[in-house]
């Protein structure tokens, strides 16, 4: 689902000719462009369990860095600890049809991870509006491509905290400029569907299948 995966199978060998990346989509009905809050404290927001995997300490670390920003997490709390701060809210999980209202209250979602083979939440935050920080392990140069303007997502080496920081302080005023609906995907947005990743799954098949008769 990203050019990271991929590059972990060629890694081990595996010929990229065997290879075929195709980024996950979104149920773009259930993330509807949001509007954007206003009269919110700037808020970051992370979906997802509370772990080392996923980078929450070097969310934590980062967010410490950043002067008057609520973090808002929405999750299972795992191996690592939660700022114990009057700034950092902690949500258990809701339904995946809840989210919305949730990514609606963000400014800026941001996904840390260390590893991941492909972070869908980052695909529902932009499908909801909201502006993406991530890392280098997360699909999130994939998505890039799907943007009319890529610069809202951001896209840091993972194990960096103050890369991560800098990245968040750099894109917070632009989000919190955006008024009314927040549609970052705008023509594109139909690229984000599960249909889009069907039809690319599709397209595929049908090429190694010409070339198997070609053979």
């Amino acid at each position: 689902p990203s050019g990271h995966a991929l590059e972990s199978f060629i890694d081990e060998g595996v010929s990229s000719a065997l290879l075929f990346k195709n980024p996950y989509g979104v149920d773009l009905e259930m993330f509807p462009p949001t509007i954007a809050p206003v009269g919110l404290k700037p808020t970051v927001l992370f979906v997802g369990s509370w772990s080392y995997q996923k980078g929450a300490d070097l969310l934590a670390t980062a967010w410490q860095q950043l002067e008057g920003v609520q973090l808002l997490h929405v999750g299972a709390v795992a191996d690592a600890p939660l700022p114990n701060a009057a700034d950092c809210e902690h949500l258990a999980p809701v339904p995946q049809w809840q989210l919305s209202r949730l990514y609606a209250r963000a400014h800026v979602f941001v996904l840390a991870s260390r590893q991941d083979g492909f972070g869908m939440v980052l695909s529902q935050a932009l499908a909801s509006g909201v502006p993406v920080v991530c890392t280098d392990r997360t699909g999130g140069e994939e998505l890039k491509s799907v943007l009319v303007d890529s610069s809202w997502v951001t896209v840091v080496p993972h194990n960096d905290s103050n890369a991560l920081a800098d990245a968040i302080r750099k894109i917070l005023p632009r989000a919190l400029a955006l008024r009314g609906q927040r549609d970052l995907l705008s023509t594109e947005r139909k690229q984000l569907s599960w249909a889009a990743y069907g039809k690319r799954y599709s397209n595929e098949l049908e090429r190694l299948i010409g070339e198997s008769c070609e053979n």
